[in-house]
């Protein structure tokens, strides 16, 4: 099921990118339900007591554990549909203008989409940044998290597919920003430089120490060698997002990145995954000046 919403998400990004999703998009109505309900710090406080908070971090979770010691393999082994869907039906064809039966299973299991289509909508277009301060950072890419945990809640995909959200979809998804951060020389929104832990991501460490996660052959100060970021960037996030920083920036990595640096000195990948759920929580989801950006409606609301 997780192939429908690969097709969907690369036509939006890859194709149309960033001034027709505005273009498709930009109009959001009150009358849709839709709010800023992060308003002040006791709203801050308020949204991390809810049901929907834990929710996010669960669905956090869940994508972290099933990623566990699974490599990635390049983008090109993943076909953008499923042929054996479209020939392999079999005659079903009744005679009459219904077109094929097979085609009514496609649907099973997921609500109606359409109904929160302007919800949808809003998070993937904020997913790609701001395109009036032409700016992008962890609000953004907490957009794109909300789009697939609205999605998931749809019953749109299965657990199953949760590997493939982190490991494909997201991985396009970052492939599409970092090019948007280069052609359109975005600032960092809100970014703390070299005292933060990355000027435009934060997910692609977070899910690449899951992945790392009960590896006893690479080791955590492993991100300091240069070689080993050559040799590890394909098949881990964490090596391939600190490889794109190395591309970026000059300064040595110490100086660059000190956060990730001293991150490098934890003993194991599931410390460093755990402290940077809690980073997440800390520093992106319980942050008013982020999560006052964040619209509220029917399937993200408290």
């Amino acid at each position: 099921m997780y192939i429908y919403i690969y097709i969907y998400v690369y036509i939006l990004i890859y194709k149309y990118m960033y001034k027709y999703l505005t273009f498709f998009f930009f109009k959001m109505y009150d009358d849709k339900g839709l709010s800023y309900k992060i308003v002040n710090d006791n709203s801050v406080i308020e949204f991390s007591k809810s049901k929907i908070y834990n929710e996010i971090i669960n669905f956090i979770m869940n994508l972290n554990e099933s990623i566990i010691a699974v490599e990635m393999k390049p983008l090109e082994c993943f076909v953008a549909c499923d042929n054996s869907r479209g020939t392999n039906l079999g005659n079903n064809n009744n005679g009459g203008n219904n077109g094929n039966s097979n085609n009514n299973d496609s649907d099973k299991g997921i609500k109606n989409i359409s109904e929160h289509y302007y919800q949808l909508s809003h998070y993937l277009k904020n997913s790609l940044g701001n395109k009036n301060r032409i700016d992008y950072g962890t609000g953004h890419e907490l957009n794109f998290l909300l789009f697939l945990f609205c999605l998931n809640k749809l019953k749109f995909f299965n657990t199953s597919d949760y590997p493939h959200l982190v490991l494909v979809l997201y991985r396009q998804y970052l492939e599409c920003v970092r090019r948007l951060q280069v052609i359109y020389t975005m600032e960092p929104a809100g970014s703390r430089g070299a005292w933060g832990l990355d000027d435009f991501q934060f997910l692609v460490f977070l899910f690449g120490a899951a992945q790392l996660s009960y590896n006893k052959t690479i080791k955590t100060d492993d991100v300091e060698k240069k070689e080993m970021l050559e040799l590890l960037y394909p098949k881990y996030l964490y090596f391939d997002a600190l490889r794109y920083i190395s591309m970026l920036k000059r300064a040595p990595f110490h100086e660059a990145s000190q956060m990730l640096y001293n991150i490098s000195g934890v003993e194991t990948w599931e410390k460093i995954c755990s402290g940077l759920v809690k980073m997440y929580q800390a520093e992106v989801i319980q942050k008013r000046q982020i999560m006052q950006h964040i619209i509220f409606g029917n399937l993200v609301d408290f």
